[in-house]
């Protein structure tokens, strides 16, 4: 396994720079650079691009907003929020250990005791969980 097979998380900083976390078993990396570029980079690790994986995953899932996207049998992001919100997250599904509400939140649960609360509705969350781990399971 690579290193970037262990990504649990990317979620983008709100500050006066530009900047994304990626949030590793072991560590955490910032990226200098916006959420979608830090996406672009990671497929391009894999030889891969972000308009095709997009259409395939649209093709599978008969979906068209909140298109998880699939990298490898490790990693497949979803995202929670759309692309123009200020705060953005993607969340690598085949790393999430449980999900649970709590109020109008929810906490993703990853490996290695790590997770993450967000400010999205449990049953969103979930959708789109479910929807990441069929897409991974089809495009294997």
């Amino acid at each position: 396994m690579t290193q970037i097979s262990k990504l649990l998380y990317l979620k983008t900083v709100i500050s006066d720079e530009l900047m994304t976390i990626g949030q590793y078993t072991t560590h955490q990396f910032n990226y200098p650079t916006s959420m979608m570029l830090t996406v672009h980079y990671l497929l391009d690790t894999y030889r891969l691009s972000l308009p095709h994986q997009i259409k395939e995953a649209k093709q599978i899932l008969k979906i068209r907003k909140m298109v998880p996207i699939f990298i490898n049998s490790h990693i497949t992001l979803f995202p929670l929020k759309a692309k123009r919100a200020p705060l953005q997250y993607y969340i690598n599904a085949n790393a999430i250990v449980g999900i649970k509400s709590h109020n109008n939140k929810s906490i993703i649960y990853f490996e290695n005791a790590t997770f993450i609360i967000v400010d999205v509705p449990y049953t969103f969350v979930y959708k789109k969980w479910q929807e990441s781990i069929t897409l991974s399971h089809l495009m294997q």
